[in-house]
C-alpha cells in the first residue's frame, strides 16, 4: 500500500528531509495501529522498517527553488504574448 501526503515545509520547526518524515510517519502509524488493535504487535517492526531504496527513488528530491526553475527556461516569445488584456469592468447601468 502506498500513501502520499503533502506537508508544508513551514510546519516543522527544524528542516526535515522527505525520508525522515516518511520514517517518522511510518513509525507513528505502526504505533497507532497497534494501540487500536488493527495490527499485531509482532508486525510493528516490519511496518516501521525503513523504506527500500527503489521506493525512495519514486519521489524526486527537491532541487532548487521555483525561481531557479523559471530562470533555467529559455527566453523565447514576445512580452506582448503574455500580457493580460485591459479590462475596464462592466458598464455602469443606471436605473430610473
Amino acid at each position: 500500500m502506498r500513501i502520499i501526503m503533502e506537508i508544508r515545509e513551514e510546519a516543522f520547526r527544524t528542516p526535515k528531509t522527505p525520508q525522515q518524515i516518511a520514517d517518522e510517519m511510518r513509525q507513528a502509524a505502526a504505533v497507532f495501529w497497534v494501540a487500536r488493535g488493527d495490527v499485531a504487535p509482532e508486525a510493528v517492526n516490519e511496518l516501521a522498517a525503513a523504506t527500500l531504496p527503489e521506493a525512495a527513488a519514486i519521489l524526486p528530491e527537491k532541487e532548487g527553488t521555483l525561481m531557479d526553475l523559471l530562470l533555467s527556461m529559455p527566453n523565447v516569445g514576445e512580452d506582448a504574448d503574455f500580457e493580460r488584456p485591459v479590462d475596464y469592468g462592466r458598464p455602469v447601468v443606471e436605473f430610473d
